[in-house]
């Protein structure tokens, strides 16, 4: 028997379309099946009518066989009587009662227009004479023309079969970093340094890679790596940052200080990244006053103390609404909503500042740190 050749792509989708539409149809049909089985599930009125009437009959026959009472019998027929006459009052009802609307013509029109709506808006929205685009045809094109999940794909699939292509690996861990898949990052520059060895510029990667990871935690591994770095290149600009982090955590801010200095001080002048150091420096040099420091400023109520804080800040953000270029000013504006613990404006801050910064990863990851520090005591 020859094989079903006539069964093309285009057909199968409109298959599959009508197959979806018949769901849709049959799920909207649901509730007058239900409705319906209701309806002709309910008792009969006119049976009640029937039973009330052998029941007055019942109740004349006890009276003549002394069986009942003149007094019980009457009282019986009064009830029984009010009972027959709601049933014949609701048998009236039912017989003369019609539905608004038919429950089959409700349904005959869904199953007409549900199917030609759909039609309708594929025709009017969709894009039904648009090729078709398999994975393998647009992964066929040169890297730089390829989205950066194309791309990712493009070169697991390579690694797949050399799986110890260095130079496969070093493109894939920065593009996972692009991407926040972090641990991956950090596994490919594992990979990456197994297969070409420790350089100053793949120990910073990794470490930076590890920061991410640990959601921007400088961690111990992460200061192996940035201090076998600095041993290799003393000037190594990643290495640098992240040992100056880490000192201002374990609270040496001065010596964070000179080491961000002796940056600046040996680092080209076309650096890309040294306005983001300056930025940074500035900030541990000059930080946002603490509410200790607000408090010696002078006599001031907690109130009035408050809103002083609250109207520098206030002027900070109105600055960086017109410069968002001002990296300084939005991690000290981060920092200072962590000092009023206004969570809520601290987040706005580090998406504002994000979306200013997008493609500096450096500026970025100075965000995340200063969206980590803790709350001044």
């Amino acid at each position: 028997m020859p094989a079903l050749s006539y069964v093309t792509p285009e057909l199968t989708l409109w298959l599959c379309f009508a197959v979806l539409t018949g769901l849709v149809v049959w799920a909207l049909l649901t509730p007058f099946k239900a409705k319906r089985r209701v309806v002709t599930g309910a008792p009969d009125a006119s049976q009640d009518v029937a039973l009330y009437r052998d029941q007055l009959a019942e109740v004349t026959r006890d009276l003549e066989r002394g069986v009942m009472g003149q007094a019980e019998a009457e009282a019986a027929r009064i009830e029984v009587s009010r009972r027959l006459l709601a049933a014949v009052d609701a048998e009236k009802l039912r017989a003369t009662a019609k539905p608004a609307v038919s429950p089959r013509r409700v349904a005959f029109l869904m199953m007409l227009f549900v199917p030609l709506l759909a039609v309708g808006f594929y025709l009017t929205l969709g894009s039904p004479d648009m090729p078709d685009a398999p994975l393998a045809m647009r992964l066929d094109q040169s890297a730089d023309a390829l989205p950066l999940d194309a791309l990712i794909v493009k070169v697991e699939q390579h690694l797949k079969d050399k799986p110890d292509d260095l130079q496969g690996w070093e493109v894939i861990a920065p593009a996972y970093m692009r991407q926040q898949n972090y641990p991956m990052a950090l596994s490919a520059w594992n990979r990456v340094i197994s297969l070409g060895g420790p350089t100053p510029e793949r120990l910073a990667a990794r470490g930076e890679a590890q920061i991410y990871a640990a959601d921007g935690k400088v961690t111990e591994g992460a200061k192996e790596d940035f201090r076998a770095a600095e041993k290799l290149d003393p000037l190594e600009p990643r290495a640098q940052y992240y040992l100056g982090l880490a000192d201002i955590v374990d609270g040496h801010k001065e010596k964070a200080a000179t080491r961000w200095q002796a940056m600046l001080d040996k680092a080209p002048k076309d650096a890309p990244w040294r306005a983001s150091i300056e930025a940074e420096l500035q900030n541990l040099v000059s930080p946002a006053p603490s509410q200790a420091q607000v408090e010696a400023a002078g006599d001031m109520s907690a109130a009035e103390r408050t809103e002083m804080i609250k109207g520098m800040v206030a002027n900070l953000a109105a600055k960086l609404d017109e410069n968002p270029a001002d990296l300084g000013g939005w991690l000290r504006l981060i920092r200072a909503y962590g000092v009023l613990g206004d969570a809520d404006a601290k987040a706005a801050a580090v998406a504002k500042a994000g979306k200013a910064f997008a493609s500096d990863p450096d500026a970025l990851a100075k965000i995340a740190a200063a969206e980590k520090a803790p709350k001044p005591q």
